[in-house]
């Protein structure tokens, strides 16, 4: 499985994970939030490790994908890192982690929209089928090293 195809999976399961948390019953949502929170995070980490850290140190021709590369990715990162800190604060019973949470889903999706929609094609044509395989594998073997910590 090459890296975007291993990306747009694991964007899958994160989509049905915060319905999960989003539709669960108040005293169900922390429980569920914190099983979500770590693949959220171990997302990001190998995101960075995989394919936006080497992407930034080749710098891409493509100035769109160089954009995202260096600036944009981090700036939508820290913008739902602030927001999941934001809910940190809340208890899951209170309406307004609720309604962080789903500032949070909002965030993210609009991330997934704009990686898979405009920014994977670019990388696909910049790096090339051999290369995203092998950023997939490194993916792949991240995620498992990871889940074995847990």
């Amino acid at each position: 499985m090459d890296a975007i195809q291993f990306l747009e999976q694991e964007h899958e399961k994160a989509k049905a994970a915060f319905g999960k948390v989003l539709k669960a019953a108040p005293g169900q949502r922390g429980a569920r939030w914190k099983e979500l929170q770590p693949e959220l995070k171990a997302h990001e980490e190998i995101e960075e490790a995989c394919l936006y850290g080497p992407l930034g140190e080749e710098g891409p021709p493509d100035s769109k994908l160089s954009d995202w590369v260096s600036d944009r990715h981090e700036e939508e990162v820290e913008k739902v890192q602030g927001l999941i800190e934001e809910a940190e604060r809340l208890e899951p019973t209170d309406e307004r982690w609720l309604a962080t949470l789903r500032q949070i889903h909002s965030a993210l999706e609009h991330h997934i929209r704009q990686e898979e929609g405009e920014i994977f094609p670019r990388i696909a044509r910049f790096w090339g089928q051999a290369k995203l395989a092998k950023a997939g594998e490194q993916m792949s073997g991240m995620k498992a090293e990871k889940a074995s910590r847990h």
